[in-house]
């Protein structure tokens, strides 16, 4: 694993791939991305045939997902200023680990109810944007300004191919292995993340700093500036609408693939 993450030694200053906290973080990054789609293919095979589970109950289990990032992303933007970067992004990569472990753990045990993948996709989906929120804002002091917007393409490309790459390896882990053991590739996925994260060495994101404001006061700052930049605020609604639409087929299309099986 500390393989992804040694620097790779080369001189020079412009290249993004001679910078090694940027590459630590990119690879970290990526391997949570190809986990989690993992889990988007694994998670509903196994509601649906393991756990005989209706349109309504995917639904909810999709909907107790969505939910904390709904409920929490502006409050994790405003963590994310206060404190350490770093440590927000390890915290929730080993939250969900664990918590996404307890599946197969409880199949095995023949333990495993619709009550617990609700419970867990809640908690998943609550690490998660803790951790990404923490992912996003520390991207900047990783990077000279000169290089934000290349790195930010170079981010968009390897992370499509990781989401993809991430769903035909779930789709192959499922059949191979069962869905809720295939779970266990996305538990990997972010224990390398977080090791990744560790491994970043720059200096500044782990300094926690004391807001002299509250919480929802920095909040609302943020919330007043998104709405004056029309840039900003177009770009919000056009993600809001875009995760809104992906939400709505991943309850789905389990169903429509699956019911042939029943």
């Amino acid at each position: 694993m500390s393989s992804l993450c040694d620097p790779i030694s080369s001189a020079g200053g412009t290249s993004l791939w001679r910078h090694q906290d940027f590459r630590r973080y990119l690879t970290g990054q990526a391997a949570s991305v190809a986990g989690s789609s993992i889990s988007a293919m694994a998670l509903p095979v196994l509601a649906v045939l393991e756990l005989d589970a209706s349109p309504a109950q995917v639904a909810w289990i999709t909907f107790m997902g969505q939910l904390p990032p709904a409920l929490l992303a502006l409050h994790a933007g405003a963590l994310a200023d206060r404190r350490s970067k770093r440590k927000q992004m390890i915290t929730g990569d080993l939250v969900s680990a664990v918590v996404l472990a307890s599946v197969p753990a409880a199949a095995a045990l023949d333990r495993l109810s619709l009550a617990q993948l609700m419970v867990v996709a809640a908690v998943q989906g609550a690490a998660g944007v803790l951790h990404d929120a923490a992912a996003i804002s520390l991207l900047p002091s990783l990077v000279d300004r000169s290089l934000i917007q290349r790195s930010n393409s170079r981010i968009g490309a390897l992370f499509a191919v990781a989401a993809t790459a991430g769903s035909n390896l779930g789709a192959g882990l499922t059949a191979l292995l069962g869905p809720a053991r295939a779970l266990l590739g996305d538990v990997g996925s972010y224990l390398v993340s977080a090791w990744c994260t560790t491994r970043i060495q720059t200096r500044g994101t782990n300094v926690t700093r004391a807001g002299s404001h509250r919480l929802h006061t920095e909040i609302g700052e943020g919330l007043r500036y998104v709405r004056r930049d029309h840039r900003l605020r177009t770009l919000t609604l056009v993600n809001a609408t875009t995760s809104a639409a992906l939400a709505l087929l991943n309850t789905l299309w389990a169903l429509y693939l699956l019911v042939p099986a029943y």
